[in-house]
C-alpha cells in the first residue's frame, strides 16, 4: 500500500469558537473513529484534519477517511484539499 496526503475541512457541532474541550472531545472521538492517521487543527469552518493514509489508490484513501469522519465519528466533511504533489507517494 502506498501512502497519501490530503486534508479534510470538517464541520460538527462546535460553538463559534472551537474550545479547548471542544478540542479534545473531538480528537477522542476522531481517535475511536480509526482517524488516528490525522494531524487535527482549528479551521474557520470547524477542524482539519491532515492525513496521511495508506491505501491502494488516492480515491480509496480519501473514501475510507471520509467514511471514518462521517459514518464513525459523526462530523460531516465540508471540503477535501490537497497539494499539487499530494497525487504523488509520499516518501518517508
Amino acid at each position: 500500500m502506498i501512502e497519501y496526503r490530503f486534508r479534510l475541512i470538517v464541520s460538527g457541532p462546535f460553538s463559534d469558537q472551537l474550545t479547548d474541550a471542544e478540542l479534545l472531545d473531538a480528537t477522542d472521538a476522531l481517535g475511536a473513529a480509526g482517524c488516528d492517521d490525522a494531524s487535527i487543527s482549528v479551521h474557520e469552518s470547524g477542524l482539519e484534519l491532515e492525513f496521511d493514509r495508506s491505501h491502494h489508490s488516492l480515491q480509496e484513501a480519501i473514501a475510507s477517511a471520509v467514511q471514518d469522519v462521517e459514518k464513525n465519528a459523526g462530523y460531516h466533511v465540508e471540503s477535501i484539499e490537497m497539494d499539487r504533489e499530494a497525487v504523488m507517494p509520499v516518501v518517508s
